[in-house]
């Protein structure tokens, strides 16, 4: 039997972001997918700002804008009868959400088949075994660790594996999931779609527009229609009728119904392919994140209409707010209690985020509403999700729950710590740069008491005090975080609050804080 701190179980976006993140840390990992291969299909189209600080912190955030997706420049989410005929409705344009002063991070237009691969990369180049064509197909959910089953496809051959932690990824159907009997709220079906891919010349009928997605709807056909590389490529994802199965789509009808959505009789059509099954949309959630040492993350925890990137996003943040919990816990810097606090955080968000993109799904697909303040609240969660219990020790201050307005942060524990410039060594930089490995202590300029009370708390503990080499001559720091001169935020590798004092406390406090925040 082999041995492994951590086996990760699906080797899409989310498993491997845990592994990058996990080899970051320097903590062994295993990864296997059941493909044989990363992703072809772009899926996921961009990434947003508040993704993008995460991966900043593990030094992505280069390599992926170096990396930009065919439809870059395309901006239009819309509906229509046809895709020649006039538009119904135009939405927000997802990428305009005034983010300049909440982040040092911009959008980032990168196609899911684009960032696998380069996921992967790095992950294997920091340390991690990544295996594709291997699948878990049993799991042992032991008191004191995991045993699993891993099958490689390519001969039959099995192996089981012993890990102290398991991270299941393995999609929206999680085999995982199911073996350890973790159920789904119900959830009504919102649609099923069959993913038509297929060339044509449609300049014409686009009239020099860009489009992300344009919904069609008329008597014969409804379905999006989506660019796969810009200019001849694309896919139409048809909604299925009563009745109709994925066989029943012959290049035929396939090339009827295309000429139907789009509005122009006897247009060339070329069909690339049919998706050999479909796929469903719909809102779940599973009952549980956490299990003994089994941590669920991204479509395998929950499953949300592919509006506004928030799924990627989701499964990102899941994985980084789990994986500095396991690296402390496994360098036993961080007691056990630590770990059940992912569940705790990460849960709520996850049924906000798709409550609200079941919604935004609705709109697209013209139901009535306000689609401004659907993007409002959209920009709201992006940056302003918040946790009301947690990691983290309460200072009073009341936690907004879901989230905060991101354009007033409190920096009250359990939020976001908010974006704020800094001086650093003739440059600037941002509070998001801050984020380390493990806990960072921020002091204000008068606080020349913290740096022995971080010595007193481990050398998990990471020291910065204003006026030593960062600077703010405008006071920012101090008065958006809510403390005073003497003061101190300390904030976690995720990038929230874990604790603040307005002033500096006798020296004892702060270790007992770490104590507290680290379930030791």
């Amino acid at each position: 039997m082999s041995e492994i701190p951590v086996l990760i179980a699906g080797g899409g976006v989310t498993g491997l972001s845990a592994a990058v993140l996990l080899a970051w840390y320097g903590v062994p990992t295993l990864l296997v997918e059941r493909h044989p291969e990363p992703s072809t299909d772009p899926r996921a189209r961009a990434l947003n700002p508040r993704t993008m600080e995460l991966y900043r912190a593990v030094g992505l955030e280069q390599a992926i804008e170096r990396v930009r997706s065919p439809i870059a420049d395309h901006t239009v989410v819309a509906h229509a009868e046809t895709l020649a005929g006039p538009e119904l409705l135009r939405l927000p344009n997802r990428l305009d959400t005034g983010s300049d002063s909440l982040s040092p991070c911009r959008w980032a237009a990168i196609d899911q088949n684009q960032l696998e691969p380069l996921l992967r990369a790095r992950a294997v180049q920091a340390g991690a075994d990544v295996r594709y064509h291997h699948e878990v197909v049993a799991v042992d959910n032991k008191p004191d660790c995991v045993v699993a089953v891993v099958r490689d496809h390519r001969t039959g051959r099995e192996e089981r594996v012993r890990a102290d932690y398991l991270i299941v990824a393995d999609g929206a159907h999680s085999p995982v999931r199911r073996m350890l009997d973790i159920g789904q709220d119900s959830s009504d079906l919102l649609a099923r779609k069959v993913n038509i891919h297929f060339e044509a010349d449609l300049r014409e009928p686009l009239r020099g527009r860009k489009i992300v997605a344009l919904t069609v709807r008329n008597p014969a056909v409804h379905g999006f229609l989506t660019s796969i590389d810009g200019a001849k490529r694309w896919r139409f994802a048809v909604s299925l009728r009563q009745g109709d199965d994925v066989a029943d789509f012959t290049e035929e009808r396939c090339v009827h119904l295309l000429r139907t959505a789009i509005g122009v009789d006897e247009l060339p059509i070329v069909i690339e392919r049919v998706s050999d099954a479909p796929w469903e949309i719909s809102g779940q959630i599973a009952h549980r994140m956490h299990v003994g040492r089994v941590f669920i993350a991204g479509d395998a925890a929950h499953v949300m209409p592919p509006v506004g990137t928030f799924g990627v996003a989701t499964a990102v943040q899941d994985v980084f707010n789990l994986v500095w919990k396991i690296a402390l816990h496994h360098r036993g810097v961080a007691g056990s209690g630590l770990l059940a606090t992912y569940e705790t955080e990460r849960l709520p968000v996850a049924r906000h985020t798709t409550a609200l993109t079941v919604e935004r799904y609705g709109l697209v697909n013209g139901k009535p509403g306000d689609a401004r303040d659907s993007a409002i609240r959209q920009r709201a969660t992006m940056f302003g999700y918040t946790y009301p219990e947690g990691a983290f020790v309460p200072d009073g201050t009341p936690t907004p729950n879901p989230v905060e307005d991101p354009d007033h942060p409190t920096a009250a524990p359990g939020c976001r710590a908010p974006h704020i410039t800094l001086g650093h060594n003739g440059t600037e930089l941002s509070t998001i740069d801050l984020l380390g490995r493990g806990l960072v202590l921020v002091a204000g300029p008068a606080g020349t008491g913290w740096q022995q009370a971080a010595n007193l708390s481990g050398t998990w503990i990471e020291h910065h005090r204003i006026g030593d080499t960062l600077h703010d001559p405008t006071g920012d720091f101090t008065r958006r975080c809510g403390i005073t001169d003497d003061g101190a935020v300390l904030i976690r590798p995720d990038g929230f609050i874990a604790w603040r004092s307005p002033t500096t406390p006798h020296p004892d406090v702060l270790p007992t804080v770490v104590d507290q925040v680290l379930f030791r």
